[in-house]
């Protein structure tokens, strides 16, 4: 978990400069992947958009994992809603609406997919959650009328732990989910750069006029794919 919230600073990193008079070259010492058609260096553009990818799908499974929380504390009364939200995977409600909007902006994209994702999430923290609510610990804390901020400080590495074992899911669901957003053309803009928007740049040429950075972009993806596999991700 540590090293996919490491990502988070990504998002603050400036875009790299253009240079069109420099688009288009091959691979050299100074430039391994060569550059891209803005003169970009095809490398470091391949290393900031996966970085950034990996931020947002960090930030996205933060909002999740906190929603999913406060639902599974609060929204007893919503479970049904929760059931039918539960039924179909979040992409199959967001593709609509993206398509629907023209597209969605980094923000708008982060919001839905951390709040699709939430309920997700609930059913199972819900249930460490009422192992502990029904805990002779808890029935203490009330008995000796121990105030929230007490109880927080006691019981916050209990539950960050709780919330930890379900960052993978909530992470990997919105890095796939910005992923295929961009892909297809419906995610964030031009001003930000991912793995999702190189795919959608460079596919199209592969198979007339690849470009290094377009094998280099789906080797990055294939390789996220295969270590975030059930197994390989911690």
């Amino acid at each position: 978990m540590r090293w996919r919230l490491a990502f988070l600073g990504a998002l603050l990193i400036p875009d790299l400069g253009l240079d069109p008079f420099r688009g288009g070259l091959g691979m050299a010492l100074r430039h391994p992947l060569g550059t891209d058609d803005l003169g970009r260096d095809a490398l470091l553009r391949l290393l900031l958009a996966a970085a950034r990818s990996l931020g947002f799908a960090s930030a996205c499974a933060l909002l999740a994992l906190a929603l999913g929380f406060f639902l599974a504390w609060r929204g007893r009364q919503w479970q049904s809603g929760f059931s039918a939200l539960r039924s179909l995977p979040p992409l199959l409600f967001l593709l609509p609406l993206a398509a629907v909007a023209g597209g969605l902006s980094l923000l708008a994209a982060g919001l839905l997919l951390g709040g699709l994702a939430a309920p997700h999430l609930e059913p199972a923290l819900r249930a460490r959650l009422d192992c502990f609510r029904h805990s002779p610990a808890w029935a203490a804390e009330r008995t000796l009328g121990a105030t929230w901020p007490s109880t927080l400080r006691r019981w916050a590495p209990w539950g960050w732990q709780q919330v930890a074992a379900l960052f993978t899911s909530a992470w990997l669901a919105a890095l796939w989910g910005e992923a295929t957003l961009s892909a297809l053309g419906l995610g964030p803009g031009p001003g930000h750069d991912s793995l999702g928007r190189l795919l959608a740049e460079e596919l199209p040429r592969l198979s007339s006029d690849p470009s290094p950075l377009g094998w280099a972009s789906l080797a990055a993806v294939l390789a996220l794919a295969w270590i975030s596999a059930p197994g390989k991700s911690g």
